[in-house]
């Protein structure tokens, strides 16, 4: 069988889905559309109903298309307010036989949460970065491993409760059922690093609209997250006050027209504007000298942010986010910041767009969940090539007559999602 996700990323300009089928270490895509977002600002949702709509309007559109009906999502967040904490939990190991099983790595995830978070604080996901037995530390999930104990390190993402629950309810309300849910900074690394990267030291630089999330990554575990307040609405506004043009037009130039590039000719007029009487002439050239200023003004703004964890170390730096999209951001960001920056864009065909990232990074996250999860853990499967729109889901709705390994997941969001007794 063919295991099938389907994504969704609710952002405040645009909510992304994705639905991508894994063979082995390969994502195909089925199925990818962005659309304009309303009713959410700054990562907060203003008008619920406006949501739900938009959230039904590119669900619909996905059934049509693959002539199925989409009934779970998997849930990517926006890193606004979100917060990491480092925690760990130790478990006695309840096999006769002193074998870990799923539910010692469950129990064991669930106590490393033991700890007073905010009151306006509530759990998005908990990630184990590694486990230790009696004789030994690992990686790796260690089912089946012989060992009286088992403890866990763990990673721990919280946001706050009125964002977390407001995302939640809209799924709801769009009468979808939750798969899984992660904030877009750790979903992106999983796209966008290897887990070298990860090992000794990454920054992810999230463009947005109006704010960019900065992530530094070490050890194999998101360390710091925090947000400048700079984006892609910065260029457009850029745009907008030195040509002396209203902020829509100045958009149309800038996804037009838009790039950082030097060596540009001065030949191609793209905008002729009337100024205090005469006419004015801008080029591409023009145009560029205007965004690479704005660029190099917002990388001071994230420079300031990522100084508090410079140590003198050049790390990989990688950006992400429709904000980036710009040809050449790279090279003026790579000025600014004084280190090498790489603008990532996926290669996955059907998904070439950096606003995809997130939603790309978390079907490796689920798929990484198998381990643990069991098979059960998909939005549809394919049962055979040979009918290959003929998707069926597999819902997280349990019913008494569903088998013990489908419980599995339940247990899970239990130990990620529930408050502890």
């Amino acid at each position: 069988m063919k295991e099938i996700y389907a994504v969704l990323d609710i952002g405040s300009t645009t909510i992304k889905l994705l639905v991508a089928e894994t063979v082995s270490a390969n994502i195909n895509i089925l199925f990818s559309k962005k659309i304009p977002s309303h009713g959410i600002s700054k990562g907060e949702i203003k008008d619920m109903d406006a949501v739900v709509e938009d959230i039904h309007s590119i669900v619909n559109e996905a059934n049509k298309e693959l002539n199925t009906t989409i009934q779970s999502v998997a849930l990517v967040l926006p890193s606004h307010d979100a917060r990491v904490y480092l925690g760990d939990g130790i478990t006695k190991v309840n096999s006769p036989s002193d074998k870990i099983g799923v539910d010692d790595v469950l129990r064991t995830i669930k106590l490393s949460r033991r700890f007073e978070l905010s009151k306006n604080e509530d759990v998005v996901s908990t990630v184990a970065i590694r486990y230790h037995t009696d004789t030994r530390t690992l990686d790796k999930i260690p089912l089946g491993v012989r060992s009286a104990s088992l403890k866990a390190e763990t990673m721990i993402i919280a946001t706050r409760k009125k964002t977390l629950y407001a995302y939640l309810t809209a799924v709801e309300k769009a009468g979808l059922e939750l798969l899984d849910i992660t904030i877009d900074a750790y979903a992106s690394a999983k796209e966008a690093f290897d887990a070298v990267y990860l090992q000794e030291g990454a920054i992810l630089i999230d463009v947005g609209y109006r704010s960019s999330t900065i992530a530094f990554f070490e050890d194999g575990y998101l360390k710091y997250l925090t947000q400048a307040p700079v984006g892609g609405f910065d260029l457009t506004k850029a745009i907008a006050v030195e040509w002396q043009i209203p902020m829509n037009q100045a958009e149309v130039y800038k996804v037009k027209y838009g790039t950082c590039q030097k060596d540009l000719g001065n030949e191609d007029v793209i905008l002729s504007s009337n100024v205090d009487g005469r006419i004015v002439n801008y080029t591409q050239k023009d145009l560029s000298g205007v965004l690479t200023r704005a660029v190099q003004d917002m990388m001071e703004v994230v420079k300031s942010k990522i100084d508090v964890i410079n140590d003198g170390r050049n790390y990989e730096t990688v950006i992400v986010g429709g904000g980036g999209e710009l040809p050449f951001f790279d090279e003026v960001a790579t000025d600014a910041l004084g280190s090498p920056v790489r603008c990532y864009r996926p290669e996955t065909i059907g998904a070439r767009d950096m606003t995809f990232v997130p939603s790309l990074g978390m079907v490796y996250y689920l798929n990484d969940r198998k381990e643990l999860l069991g098979e059960q853990n998909v939005s549809l499967t394919l049962p055979d090539l040979s009918s290959t729109m003929n998707m069926r889901l597999k819902g997280l709705t349990k019913t008494k007559t569903e088998t013990e390994n489908k419980g599995r997941f339940k247990r899970f969001l239990e130990a990620i999602l529930s408050d502890d007794e």
